[in-house]
């Protein structure tokens, strides 16, 4: 089973970066023989804004990515990243404090959210190929309150239609990393507890359908 990590920070080797290395070294600690991880850098990645190929003011019309195969129609690297989220099991998403979001990050949500919406609309019978991943988030910030991104990124996930990994009492279970990893280190901790949830859904929900497919036989 695949984690894949994405870094929204422009900043290749800031502190998203290490958080989101600890965060996917604490999936792999759970067992390295079931979860492999990859950690993409949104920063390697053309990004462009949602266009809204979408149309009509009174009455909608599909065409764009409300249109068979479902695809954005804009011509950069977003299919390339968006391909790497399908194949994946999970997803832990990071992102520093940047107004309130790095752009390319908002870029990639919103598109997502398009395909989805749209895709939905035209075709009732569409299916979703991120429903149900276990999704994490991540949000680090230097000093101020890192409180709005992870308001976006959980809802990022819950509009996705993603699982949000959950610890005790069934309590969403995110990271505030203010101060980043020199001023706050517990928040690599924190990150590595976030990563092992993930993989512990996924670890959990394998030994289910395992049991499952028995109990059938």
């Amino acid at each position: 089973m695949k984690i894949l990590g994405i870094n929204g920070s422009q900043r290749k080797e800031g502190n998203s970066y290490f958080l989101l290395k600890s965060a996917l070294g604490g999936a792999r600690g759970e067992d390295d023989s079931l979860i492999e991880t990859e950690l993409l850098q949104l920063a390697d990645f053309e990004i462009k804004p949602c266009d809204a190929h979408y149309s009509g003011l009174h009455k909608f019309e599909n065409w764009g990515c409300g249109k068979k195969p479902y695809k954005c129609i804009l011509k950069d690297d977003f299919e390339k990243v968006f391909q790497k989220m399908i194949e994946a099991d999970g997803i832990i998403l990071i992102a520093p404090l940047c107004y309130p979001v790095p752009a390319k990050l908002v870029a990639l949500m919103e598109r997502l959210m398009a395909i989805v919406y749209f895709a939905k609309k035209a075709d009732k019978n569409y299916v979703w190929s991120l429903t149900g991943k276990p999704f994490g988030a991540i949000a680090t910030s230097y000093e101020d309150s890192t409180v709005l991104v992870l308001k976006i990124l959980r809802k990022f996930g819950f509009i996705a239609r993603m699982y949000l990994v959950r610890e005790a009492k069934n309590k969403v279970f995110s990271v505030d990393a203010k101060g980043g990893v020199e001023k706050n280190p517990k928040s690599l901790e924190e990150a590595k507890k976030l990563g092992s949830l993930v993989a512990r859904t996924l670890i959990k929900r394998k030994e289910r359908a395992k049991k499952k497919g028995g109990g059938q036989k």
